[in-house]
């Protein structure tokens, strides 16, 4: 790695000056694995202005981890690093060497991260269960974002009060226009209608109950619902939400390659692999996108499917997708364990 090369690494490195020997180790560890990481002093060039160096590195990184010790629980650096990193919306993962109580400014930003326990079991092998876990974070689906993980807008806790009364509105003008248009409708194909609609509820839908099966006809609005609670634009980020948001318009027949990685994200972000890599696939068959094609092969890795993972991954390479190198790896790897 070329010091000051802000642009190919993968983890930010934050450390107190004192705790410099744990932070090589970690760095040397993680770079023989291919883990790219950025820190201070070696990746600030010579000349270059400290400040904007490390804030350019912290919004260049997929995550930043902290190892955290009494003296970087006081440093002023260090807190200041964590609050970037917060408010630019990157994964923190604090490795604890202390069991002393955090200070009051890094609880505020730490209280609901997970937190890797180093404080027992040789250093040595609690290096290597971190960079197994950061492994697992910087190679998580991204929707497209290239270079780190994806930021969300801020909240417009107004705007969003006013996005949910129309959005009210409009459901119950649907609602009543449904209600009309059935009085007047040829009655055979009402009762098709209901039938599909009812069938589309009993096999596909198990969005919010709440919802009417007449909203199902507005499909485009239940999308752009389901946009806004997926970007936390204009609504408080509510993925299980989106998702709801999703299948409803799904069940009434949209069929976006968007909508369908956005979907395929949300059900790997929860575990469920397999059912996101079909998400991912059916991405693909509407417009093929590398990114949505590496998302696929995780998918499929995570799953357990060693040949579809191999498949893509290939897929992905041969797309000139961004991390070809390190799934050109994985694929030498995994094509060992297939029989």
């Amino acid at each position: 790695m070329v010091a000051g090369d802000n642009l190919m690494h993968d983890i930010f490195i934050s450390y107190s000056t004192k705790n410099k020997n744990i932070a090589d180790a970690i760095v040397a560890d993680f770079e023989q694995h291919d883990i790219k990481c950025w820190y201070a002093p070696r990746d600030i060039l010579p000349g270059e202005e400290w400040v904007s160096a490390i804030t350019s590195a912290l919004e260049q990184s997929k995550a930043l981890v902290l190892i955290y010790t009494d003296e970087s629980n006081k440093s002023r650096q260090v807190m200041n690093e964590i609050a970037v990193a917060f408010n630019a919306g990157i994964t923190i993962v604090p490795f604890k060497l202390s069991d002393e109580e955090m200070s009051s400014e890094l609880e505020y930003y730490l209280t609901r991260v997970h937190w890797m326990d180093a404080v027992t079991k040789p250093l040595k092998e609690n290096i290597s269960a971190l960079r197994e876990y950061m492994d697992v974070i910087i190679h998580t689906p991204y929707a497209g974002n290239p270079g780190h993980v994806e930021k969300r807008k801020p909240k417009n806790i107004f705007g969003a009060s006013i996005i949910v009364v129309l959005a009210l509105i409009l459901a119950v003008i649907v609602i009543i226009a449904a209600m009309i248009a059935k009085k007047h409708a040829v009655p055979a194909l009402e009762e098709q209608s209901s039938e599909s609609r009812a069938g589309s509820a009993d096999e596909e839908n198990t969005a919010d109950p709440d919802f009417n099966a007449d909203e199902n006809d507005d499909t485009e609005a239940l999308k752009k619902l389901g946009d806004m609670y997926y970007e936390g634009s204009d609504a408080e980020m509510d993925e299980e939400r989106a998702l709801q948001y999703y299948i409803n318009a799904e069940a009434g027949g949209l069929k976006d390659a968007e909508m369908f990685n956005r979907m395929g994200l949300i059900l790997f972000s929860n575990e469920d692999y397999e059912q996101a890599a079909a998400y991912f696939v059916r991405s693909v068959e509407m417009e093929e996108d590398v990114t949505v094609i590496g998302n696929a092969a995780l998918a499929y890795d995570n799953a357990g499917d060693s040949e579809k993972a191999v498949e893509w991954y290939q897929k992905a390479i041969d797309g000139g997708h961004r991390e070809a190198e390190r799934y050109k790896k994985r694929s030498e790897s995994l094509l060992q364990q297939i029989p």
